[in-house]
């Protein structure tokens, strides 16, 4: 009865709270060079190559995380970092048994992550991708996180300013 609790939280906490403060917005998706990520953008639309999110009675969890990039401004760094936290606590090591044909090779991840719109365009999904060690990802892309003072910017380090750049990512693995 706990998991059930816990898990419709982690529901909305990844789902209904981002519906809650962010907009709906339309998706455009390719596929990443080794076939195995789906890259969804939400300023486009392409239908051909979308995948469905995982159905919720197919979900196994939901995982929370953020990073920063305090120097140099990179939403790709701050995105590696956020996916990192959000799955580095975590070993499955029965999912041979638990997804029907295939295994890992046959895991879906759906991540959300939430990027300041500044830092946006600087996004490296391909590069963020490479977190995942197996699965099919899919991101989805939405306007958020945080952009906060450092307090000093050091040129040296490839800071143009005193931004940090802060991404929120949501990862939920299922099949």
């Amino acid at each position: 009865m706990l998991q059930n609790h816990l898990l419709i939280v982690l529901l909305f906490i990844s789902c209904g709270a981002a519906e809650a403060f962010f907009s709906p917005q339309n998706g455009f998706t390719k596929a990443h060079p080794t076939s195995t990520c789906t890259i969804m953008m939400s300023d486009h639309t392409n239908p051909n190559e979308t995948r469905d999110p995982i159905p919720n009675e197919n979900i196994f969890f939901i995982e929370i995380g953020f990073g920063n990039d305090s120097h140099g401004q990179s939403a790709t760094k701050a995105a590696i970092r956020a996916c990192r936290n959000a799955i580095e606590f975590n070993s499955i090591p029965s999912i041979k048994r638990l997804i029907p044909n295939g295994g890992y090779d046959a895991l879906k991840l759906d991540v959300l992550l939430a990027v300041p719109p500044k830092y946006r365009d600087g996004l490296d999904l391909d590069e963020v991708a490479k977190v995942f060690p197996y699965g099919h990802v899919r991101f989805e892309v939405q306007d958020g996180g945080m952009i906060a003072p450092s307090g000093i910017a050091i040129e040296k380090l490839g800071d143009v300013g005193d931004d940090m750049v802060v991404v929120c990512a949501s990862v939920t693995v299922g099949h």
